[in-house]
C-alpha cells in the first residue's frame, strides 16, 4: 500500500490480532495487524481497519483506541464460550 502498487490490503488468515502491548493473548504474541497500520500512518492520514474475523480483534482496537487517525471495524460473533 505504501509503495502504490495496491488499494486495499487483505489477510485472510485473519492476523494476530488479540496481542496486546504488554501481553499475549489467544495464541497472538506480536500484533501484526498493528504494525503494519504504524507503517502505513507513516504515509496516510487516516486508516480504516475492518476485521471480518470470527473473533473481536481487541489487540487492534486498544492500540488505536485514542486516536483519530485509525477506525477500527470489527464484526464477530458473540456469546459464551468465544474468545474474547
Amino acid at each position: 500500500l505504501n509503495a502504490g502498487m495496491a488499494d486495499v490490503a487483505i489477510n485472510w488468515s485473519g492476523g494476530l490480532h488479540h496481542a496486546k502491548r504488554s501481553e499475549a493473548s489467544g495464541f497472538c504474541y506480536v500484533n501484526d495487524i498493528v504494525l503494519g497500520i504504524l507503517q502505513l500512518l507513516k504515509l496516510h492520514a487516516r486508516v480504516l481497519y475492518l476485521d471480518i474475523d470470527v473473533h473481536h480483534g481487541d489487540g487492534v482496537e486498544e492500540a488505536f483506541y485514542t486516536t483519530d487517525r485509525v477506525m477500527t471495524v470489527s464484526f464477530h460473533k458473540y456469546g459464551d464460550y468465544f474468545f474474547p
